[in-house]
């Protein structure tokens, strides 16, 4: 009787009856990552431990060792470079009005208010306490009203305001939410800062292992499933 399971699903795929598979979403690759840096960031945020496949601790060999250099797996008869860490390009100077919760402001750019969403974070919703009301305290400890900062303008998002880094000097004032736990990392637009991509995973990291912030609240609920769940 082992023929039954196959004769049965022959019989429902000719009734038109197909079954699928549930997708299994792919591991992230070295070809994947710049370097061993960004790679290693990953790896110790989601615990991606088969990147470093001797266990030496420096995952992806193969990968030069930070976001400039040769990637030795890629290259050609021709010795072509690999790609190169691309520089930050500022979009100007503004100045702090106010500051909302943990990730959104108002500035003042060329004598324009404009409303801005912090990139590639996400802060705790102000309904999330204690965490949201810590947050929204530590950007304005960050950014007090009449702050100067430099804005780097990624995208604009759907409610109209504009997506953008925010630098006091060198220092992303989102990544540095993310190292004192007051914001997360927000993966599905990591991709807007590609430049400092694998700092600010490092920054989550950093965080995670040492409980700051939000991470040391084992029932904290990532801002974006507390929203959908509302």
């Amino acid at each position: 009787m082992k023929l039954l399971p196959t004769l049965t699903l022959t019989l429902l795929t000719v009734l038109g009856l197909n079954f699928h598979t549930p997708k299994v979403e792919a591991r992230a690759r070295c070809a994947d990552f710049a370097s061993q840096e960004e790679a290693k960031a990953y790896m110790v945020a989601n615990g991606a431990n088969y990147l470093d496949r001797d266990r030496d601790g420096i995952p992806c060999e193969s990968l030069p060792r930070t976001g400039t250099g040769v990637n030795p797996s890629t290259l050609s008869n021709t010795q072509k470079p690999a790609r190169q860490k691309a520089p930050v390009a500022m979009s100007g100077q503004v100045t702090i009005i106010s500051t909302g919760d943990g990730d959104t402001l108002r500035v003042n750019q060329q004598g324009k208010s404009i409303t801005v969403r912090v990139a590639c974070v996400d802060a705790p919703e102000t309904a999330q306490q204690p965490w949201g009301s810590q947050s929204a305290a530590r950007l304005k400890q960050l950014l007090p009203p009449g702050q100067g900062v430099q804005l780097r303008t990624v995208d604009r998002d759907r409610y109209g305001r504009t997506v953008a880094e925010l630098f006091l000097g060198n220092q992303s004032v989102g990544m540095t939410m993310v190292k004192d736990g007051m914001a997360v990392v927000y993966p599905q637009y990591l991709n807007g800062c590609p430049a400092n991509k694998a700092q600010y995973l490092q920054a989550e990291a950093t965080a995670k292992q040492a409980r700051r912030g939000v991470w040391s609240d084992p029932k904290f609920v990532m801002p974006w499933d507390f929203r959908k769940g509302r």
